[in-house]
């Protein structure tokens, strides 16, 4: 099922780390991930020097053909979602600012830019609605308080993570942040089934989780039966 997935950045993170765990997390598989990072949620008192390192990094991530190794951002899978993403970058351009990105081309194949729009109020669709491509929403909140209360702002429920060396902020994430796989001080992508149950809450699913013991049991028919003698 779906997802909106947010990376929280607070006052205390380790800022290269928070640029990249969001710019990876966004635009690997050109964002065509349920667990991709769609919205950056930062505490306005590191938001421009967050905002500025992912800049800088996402100059640097080659679009093309995937046949080439040292390409970062693929096309998108079809037509239909080329037709979709570009749509919403649309939309962006009414709800936020554009930061990078933003170009489509498809002429051979169907490839948008890694994009970002940032300023965008918490409200708006970018912020709202899954696109399933490279478009990052990101917005500005005033404390971790404002923080947590975005990330929960939506209909998904499926991955998050919060990069932040407060402990305190951490263990409010473990119990507040309403998600089926939060990450810590890391990106929200990159689950790896076999040891790390997958799956999600609200619109993300019913937190029947793959790779985890109780999935076997959707497999399986339950059956009540009653004897009388």
């Amino acid at each position: 099922m779906g997802g909106k997935d947010a990376i929280i950045v607070d006052e205390s993170a380790d800022l290269d780390l928070a640029a990249d765990s969001i710019v990876r997390s966004a635009f690997g598989f050109s964002g065509q991930k349920c667990s991709a990072c769609s919205r950056a949620i930062i505490i306005e008192s590191v938001y421009d020097e967050v905002v500025a390192k992912m800049h800088a990094i996402v100059k640097t991530l080659k679009v093309g053909s995937p046949q080439e190794l040292d390409t970062f951002v693929g096309p998108v899978n079809d037509h239909n979602a080329f037709k979709k993403i570009s749509s919403y970058i649309e939309v962006g351009h009414n709800e936020g600012q554009l930061l990078f990105g933003g170009q489509v081309d498809d002429t051979v194949g169907y490839f948008i830019e890694p994009t970002i729009f940032i300023d965008v109020d918490k409200e708006a669709r970018l912020m709202q609605e899954e696109i399933f491509g490279p478009v990052l929403a990101v917005c500005k909140v005033k404390d971790f308080e404002e923080a947590l209360e975005v990330a929960n702002n939506t209909e998904y429920g499926l991955t998050g993570a919060i990069i932040s060396k407060n402990r305190d902020h951490i263990e409010r994430a473990r119990e507040e942040f309403h998600v089926g796989n939060l990450y810590i001080n890391r990106k929200c992508t990159g689950a790896i089934v076999g040891y790390q149950p997958f799956g999600g809450f609200n619109m993300s699913g019913t937190d029947s989780k793959a790779g985890g013991p109780e999935y076997l049991l959707l497999h399986m028919q339950g059956k009540t039966i009653s004897e009388a003698y």
